[in-house]
């Protein structure tokens, strides 16, 4: 037991749904009582054009209670509205003046628990439901994307940076990677290792789905970490719309060509499907990649690039580019089969015309 409190802070659960390819941020304006977003508060010392391009929509959610082993939790809810087709639900927990033992335990007991996402789901649908009518081709996937924030604004006594990591390495090392055991020293070394620091009492620690935060001035890295949790459903979103399309692909490849197949072109549709599938994601990538930019803040392109690398998103684009790469093969492969048809339905039509012109000349003999 020791005699630290958490002077102030907040526990965030970010959870990510896909609801259509493309949200009409005026539209969606006007039939709900969303307000623009704030963007990165600018907070350290940057570039004034680090903002969202265009900045999402918020709308607050109110209080929210999640009921789990006997107690009760109200959170702040808000949800975020993209313009690329995705809404970000934020369920913060404040803390005042708690024990660090008992931040901690709330931390891990709150983690992944099923009643937090039911409740981030119901509001992400509620939120869907008034501004569906901006949303083109609207639909409510079962995809979610799920990112917890343990931040610490102050301890009481205070404590700097340095010291909180060497005081508390077990305990922040379990709200990185939601475990509840005692970690080996070569363990700790490894989740501890790159404290991204700016002053002297500040740092933050990402792992693939939490990130610890001690900082006063935590709201752009907040941002950044929702953002990133967003491009991770997006990843995934994408993951299947591809996998999907190699599935049905391959079906399309291992077809026989009928007779009749002189009379209609047989890979017209699978090759406009093909064409659509690679505009889509390509578009949508764009927009996704282009909706934030940070360069020229140091400390924030830092923490971004940290928590990507830990949440594995180069392996998902690795695998989307792959997935890409593959179809870009067929479409190669249906289209040469296509032409290939074309030719012989020409020769076909050629012989046709032939036989009819003999069978003319027959006739009037």
């Amino acid at each position: 037991m020791n005699d630290f409190r958490v002077g102030w802070g907040h526990l965030f659960f970010f959870h990510a749904y896909d609801v259509g390819f493309d949200i009409s941020l005026p539209e969606a304006r006007a039939v709900s009582e969303a307000a623009e977003s704030q963007g990165l508060a600018g907070l350290r010392p940057g570039q004034a054009h680090l903002q969202y391009r265009p900045k999402p929509l918020v709308i607050p959610a109110g209080a929210v209670d999640i009921r789990h082993q006997d107690a009760v939790f109200r959170m702040e809810g808000s949800v975020k509205i993209f313009d690329f087709g995705a809404l970000s639900v934020s369920l913060c927990l404040p803390v005042r003046d708690l024990p660090w033992e008992e931040f901690t335990a709330t931390a891990l007991l709150l983690a992944g628990v099923e009643a937090v996402e039911n409740a981030a789901r119901e509001v992400a649908k509620g939120v869907f439901g008034k501004i569906r009518p901006a949303v083109r081709r609207a639909e409510f996937l079962d995809l979610v994307e799920e990112y917890s924030l343990w931040h610490v604004g102050s301890f009481a006594p205070e404590l700097p940076a340095g010291q909180a990591l060497a005081r508390f390495p077990q305990d922040i090392a379990r709200l990185l990677t939601l475990e509840q055991g005692t970690f080996s020293d070569a363990a700790l070394s490894e989740i501890l290792r790159n404290p991204i620091r700016y002053f002297e009492n500040d740092f933050c620690l990402a792992e693939w789905n939490a990130a610890f935060v001690y900082d006063p001035k935590y709201h752009d890295t907040a941002e950044v970490l929702e953002f990133l949790n967003v491009q991770m459903l997006e990843l995934r979103f994408f993951d299947r719309i591809l996998q999907t399309a190699l599935d049905d692909m391959a079906d399309e490849l291992r077809k026989s060509r009928g007779i009749l197949s002189i009379l209609h072109d047989p890979y017209e549709t699978p090759l406009r499907r093909l064409s659509e599938i690679k505009v889509d994601v390509s578009m949508l990538r764009e927009r996704i990649n282009n909706a934030l930019k940070l360069v020229g803040d140091v400390y924030l392109a830092r923490i971004y690039e940290e928590a990507r690398r830990k949440a594995g998103t180069e392996k998902w684009e690795g695998t989307i580019r792959d997935r890409l790469k593959a179809l870009e093969d067929i479409y190669t492969i249906l289209n040469n089969r296509a032409a290939a048809s074309r030719a012989e339905t020409l020769e076909m039509i050629i012989i046709l015309l032939i036989a009819l012109e003999i069978a003319m000349g027959l006739l009037r003999r």
